[in-house]
């Protein structure tokens, strides 16, 4: 019996050990909104909506914003004292003075994050997406990622929040969090799996809010790719015999049981 625990115990290390060796590498490019190609550090809208050409492919590197309202926070501390460069803040002629957040805190990540308003009128609603590139067709990987609720201070009253989260054609929806007027929800982490169906697959994150009109706005971060570790066939190999060898034992001391019984 001992010789058999041996062997299972041996190959379920080995077939481990394989899992945690072949696990993927984070496929995301500037998960952490850290890198940039505009001439600013400061608050920034970004996307096709944007002023000043900020738009989908040249400011926050690796990412595609929409024609909504998407917003490259460099700090918490400047999320919620800066008013933003955006076509409601600075550079507008409809600046309000109030684009930039009532509470938030610093990421699990650190430093940048987007956030993106979850107002869902037309024009408004904002999504960021990338291209994953590298994929395995029909294997698992892990999307995850650092999110949170927060509001602008352009607007005050209770909201909800939730990002509805795709990988190619496959989309599943965070949790929803209810945020107070003027509130922040804090940060949650989140791990979705999804299949990949091609080799290019593009991950997005949309943000849903209620109610329209409101300033319900979805901050991201730390967003990472992975594959899903599959054990070797060879230590697969190993694990099914050390549960052979643990049924013949086990038959040979049932065995020999009956015989001395007799």
């Amino acid at each position: 019996m001992r010789i058999a625990t041996i062997l299972l115990a041996s190959a379920l290390v080995a077939a481990g050990s394989a899992a945690v060796a072949h696990a993927g590498a984070n496929l995301v490019t500037n998960g952490g909104f850290e890198q940039t190609n505009g001439p600013v550090t400061a608050s920034t809208q970004f996307g096709t909506g944007s002023l000043n050409g900020f738009s989908a492919t040249n400011f926050v590197t690796g990412w595609t914003g929409n024609n909504g309202y998407e917003i490259w926070f460099p700090s918490a501390t400047a999320s919620t004292t800066e008013n933003a460069f955006s076509e409601y803040g600075q550079g507008s002629t409809s600046n309000t003075g109030k684009e930039k957040l009532w509470s938030a805190m610093t990421s699990p990540n650190g430093g940048a994050f987007v956030g993106l308003d979850g107002d869902q009128t037309p024009g408004i609603q904002s999504s960021i997406s990338q291209a994953i590139m590298g994929l395995t067709v029909g294997s698992t990987y892990t999307v995850s990622f650092d999110w949170a609720g927060a509001q602008v201070q352009s607007r005050t009253g209770a909201t909800t929040e939730y990002l509805a989260v795709s990988f190619g054609s496959s989309t599943q929806n965070t949790n929803v969090l209810n945020n107070a007027s003027e509130g922040f929800t804090g940060w949650q982490t989140a791990s979705l799996n999804f299949i990949a169906n091609a080799a290019t697959e593009t991950l997005s994150f949309l943000s849903v809010g209620t109610p329209s009109g409101y300033p319900p706005m979805a901050l991201l971060d730390g967003v990472s790719v992975e594959q899903v570790a599959v054990p070797e066939p060879s230590s697969l190999a190993l694990l099914g015999a050390g549960l052979v060898g643990l049924g013949l034992v086990i038959r040979r001391r049932r065995t020999a049981r009956k015989s001395n019984q007799v």
